[in-house]
């Protein structure tokens, strides 16, 4: 488990809190020796420091007064440099001053939130406040985490060298990455301040960073914060959405209130954003930072108006056992995983052949037996190879991640390119990318770019809500896998078999005389009202709306049937919303133009005009969903198998080669 800053209750299953937490503990053997170097250099700073004169070089320097500032500088391992100071920092390739990247810049983030309740979604919880970090970027805008902002009412941003607060908005937001964007609109708050440059390679392990931000007090006080450790590991890992992108884990103390802030190599660059840290029991001092190249892509992301990262569409099994490598026609000497099931929606439908298709290489980068791939760049490891003579063993070739990163490291609007094995033949694949779209959401306001209200349907004193992560959370409590069975298998395995669907839920039954003694089958999924399948929400509401009939029926799971007369729903309906004092009647997201329709609690349900209501046959897609029937109606053209080369298939009673590749 991993805890992130400020999460809002109806931040997922897993449990979040503010900020990434402290002075991680190494275990990797190589890591020994740098450590003691620190200690050593720690002992030494200590000691210079007590006879230091001021220490304090104020705004210019990027430091309040008070602060000791610290030279970080290459020499010779164990050599004094040419200044006669020690080499205080290992491995650093100029000689630069901790201040050089504008300390400075490093901003405050006050924010208040109020959080939507996903039970009862036309309240929202008692305000309460946290506190983040931030750092100017290129664009007059700030860089920090969504969840330092998520659900905020008011946002105030305070420079470390100065003491007024300025009014902050948010300009785009990213749940999946965990990133957000901040604008101020007083130019005085931009006066001087210098925007950060992102370096986009990865650090490499045993690299130093410096982590800088405002650890929230009684943790750290009121002042811009600074600590120092190393990288220790980076691999995939999930964000606190549940998403799962690249980190990079570290040891340097990182405490609530440092989300948000930047993680800076010796060069002055800002190589990532701290996030989150490790909680469970038996973990120490484990702190992750979000990587500048998925910063990168989300700022690209924010520019275009389109979020989200590439997923393959599929499911595959590892071929770690020989008789599964048999039976799969594997040859002896190759690698790669047997693709499984593919998702209905995505392009891969069109491509693959489950059961008889092996992946073994994505874009050039082959498929180790464990699933796996080689992380770094081709590029990246020449230029590691010219530094310091290690050709970027460090990284290289013992750091490998899950090949899911070779889909989540692209945009769903690209494609990939996948060496595939096929009934023996080897042939190439161009794979175009979607964005998941899973059955129960856990981010269904789709990073508040829907809105900050969740849906709700009320029938008499029938709740309808669509099942979420954020409701099960609300209802059930973070560690909400203690929900009733039918809930969790259909968060955990439930499959999106059409565009827009939702996993409709009867979520309370309200106390009502019209709808007495239904109380027991609230937490039940609708599957049919009127005897048609429920696809959605909005679905629902037209067919409640375009009832006719004498009863107006639902169909439970369970084989449970619930029955209202018609000509009593518009009447018990607004009488449920008085005395429960329900504003409206119902709150439908239309994803497709990300409008909302409301219904006030005066217009019965029976009363709404047709065009107000979010009625579709089909239901509404979100635009995750509409950019996957995209990339599906683009790749709808293709033959079963698109192979660049054909992949023929010779059987006794064939007829000749041309034939076969003319029906392939």
């Amino acid at each position: 488990r991993a805890q992130a800053l400020c999460p809002p209750p109806s931040a997922g299953r897993r449990t979040f809190r503010d900020s990434l937490g402290g002075n991680a503990q190494h275990t990797h053997p190589a890591c020994a020796a740098p450590m003691a170097r620190r200690r050593g250099r720690a002992a030494e700073a200590s000691a210079q420091a007590a006879g230091a004169a001021d220490g304090a070089r104020g705004h210019g320097a990027g430091l309040e007064a008070g602060v000791a500032t610290r030279t970080w500088k290459r020499g010779k391992d164990g050599q004094e440099d040419d200044d006669g100071q020690a080499d205080r920092v290992h491995g650093w390739e100029d000689s630069k001053d901790i201040s050089s990247f504008e300390l400075c810049a490093v901003v405050k983030v006050s924010t208040v939130h109020a959080t939507p309740n996903f039970a009862a979604p036309w309240k929202t919880s008692s305000q309460w406040s946290s506190v983040g970090s931030a750092f100017p970027i290129e664009g007059g805008r700030l860089l920090t985490n969504a969840h330092v902002i998520a659900n905020a009412h008011l946002i105030h941003v305070r420079r470390s060298d100065g003491h007024k607060k300025f009014v902050a908005k948010v300009s785009s937001m990213c749940f999946e990455s965990d990133l957000a964007v901040l604008e101020v609109e007083d130019d005085a708050f931009w006066h001087g301040l210098v925007p950060l440059t992102l370096e986009a390679r990865l650090p490499r392990l045993q690299d130093e960073v410096a982590v800088v931000g405002f650890p929230d007090a009684p943790s750290g006080g009121e002042a811009v914060c600074i600590t120092q450790g190393v990288v220790s590991r980076i691999d995939l890992h999930s964000y606190s959405w549940d998403s799962r992108l690249l980190v990079v884990q570290i040891d340097a103390a990182i405490n609530p209130g440092n989300s948000g802030g930047p993680c800076v190599d010796g060069a002055g660059q800002v190589v990532g954003v701290a996030f989150q840290k490790g909680i469970d029991a038996g973990h120490d001092n484990i702190g992750y930072f979000i990587p500048a190249m998925i910063v990168l892509r989300f700022l690209e992301c924010s520019s275009a108006g389109t979020f989200g990262f590439g997923a393959g569409g599929f499911r595959y099994s590892l071929l770690d056992n020989p008789s599964l490598c048999a039976w799969a026609g594997l040859p002896a000497g190759e690698t790669g995983v047997l693709v499984d099931e593919v998702e209905t929606l995505a392009p891969a439908k069109m491509l693959f052949e489950p059961s008889a298709d092996i992946v073994l290489a994505i874009d050039g980068k082959s498929i180790g037996e464990d699933g796996t791939v080689s992380l770094l760049e081709e590029e990246s490891d020449k230029e590691r190879g010219t530094r310091g003579g290690d050709g970027g063993g460090r990284t290289g070739g013992c750091l490998r991640v899950p090949l899911d990163w070779m889909f989540r490291r692209r945009s769903p609007r690209e494609s990939v390119r996948l060496q595939v094995l096929r009934h023996g033949v080897k042939g190439e694949i161009q794979l175009p990318l979607y964005r998941v779209a899973p059955l129960v959401p856990s981010d269904p306001l789709d990073g508040e770019r829907l809105g900050t209200r969740p849906e709700y349907l009320l029938v008499g004193g029938l709740v309808f809500v669509p099942l979420t992560e954020p409701f099960l959370t609300e209802e059930y409590g973070r560690d909400w896998e203690s929900c009733p069975s039918r809930l969790l298998y259909l968060a955990k395995h439930g499959k999106v078999e059409f565009e827009g669907q939702q996993a409709v839920l009867l979520s309370e039954v309200l106390a009502c005389e019209f709808t007495q003694g239904y109380e027991v089958h609230k937490r039940r999924q609708v599957l049919r009202c009127d005897g048609q399948i429920v696809r959605s929400l909005s679905h629902l509401a037209s067919l409640v709306l375009d009832c006719r009939e004498q009863f107006l029926t639902f169909e439970l799971a369970g084989d449970f049937l619930i029955a209202l007369s018609r000509s009593g729903i518009d009447k018990a309906t607004v009488e449920v919303a008085d005395k429960n004092q329900i504003a409206a009647t119902q709150h439908l997201l239309d994803r497709s133009g990300s409008n909302v329709a409301t219904v006030g609690a005066g217009a019965a349900v029976g009363q709404v005009a047709a065009g107000t209501s979010a009625s579709s046959g089909s239901g509404r897609a979100t635009s995750a969903q509409k950019s996957v029937g995209e990339a599906q109606g683009s790749s709808s053209q293709l033959p079963k198998a698109t192979l660049e080369s054909k992949l023929l298939r010779r059987s006794p009673a064939s007829g000749t080669e041309e034939e076969e590749e003319e029906e392939e």
